[in-house]
């Protein structure tokens, strides 16, 4: 059976469209970690990861896939490569001398659960392996269950764990 959304390659031309799926990612993290606020708002969450994104589009390897249904956006994914000597994987683990990680993965609430997210998940990886990246990694906040799930499902393992004391936390 064909899936209802169709997915393409994006540009940073395409960064306006992606903003409300990178803030549904920013309410999808206070929503699955409220302990961890306060949150930085939508208009500053975005604006950071404009730049990043930006500065990543410009990189060779880089991927940004978008996900829409006619013509509504409902995902995207971004990946990129790395020297492994850039990451914080080169003094603990062995892997080749490029890292893939997949910057971000988003699907909207009423298409989770879909396959969508394996989807853009699939065809991230495949652009990293043709690229010639075996070794990949991504971060997500435990809270986020589905996630998780979806995430150790197609072989992904904890890695490493980050702890945070922030000034104006409870």
């Amino acid at each position: 059976m064909s899936q209802p959304w169709q997915v393409r390659t994006g540009s940073a031309g395409d960064l306006d469209i992606v903003e409300p799926m990178w803030v549904a990612v920013h309410h999808q993290h206070a929503e699955t970690m409220p302990e961890l606020s306060p949150y930085v708002s939508d208009g500053q969450t975005w604006q950071m990861r404009r730049i990043l994104y930006e500065d990543l589009l410009a990189k060779p390897d880089t991927l940004l896939l978008i996900a829409s249904v006619d013509d509504q956006v409902i995902g995207y994914g971004l990946a990129h490569v790395m020297a492994v000597e850039d990451t914080w994987v080169a003094d603990t683990w062995a892997t080749g001398s490029r890292i893939g990680e997949i910057e971000s993965l988003s699907v909207l609430p009423e298409f989770r659960g879909s396959g969508l997210g394996t989807e853009l998940l699939t065809r991230l990886e495949e652009h990293l392996r043709t690229s010639g990246v075996d070794d990949l990694v991504l971060g997500v906040l435990p809270g986020n269950r589905d996630a998780l799930r979806l995430y150790e499902r197609l072989g992904y393992r904890p890695t490493w764990l980050y702890l945070s004391k922030f000034a104006g936390r409870d």
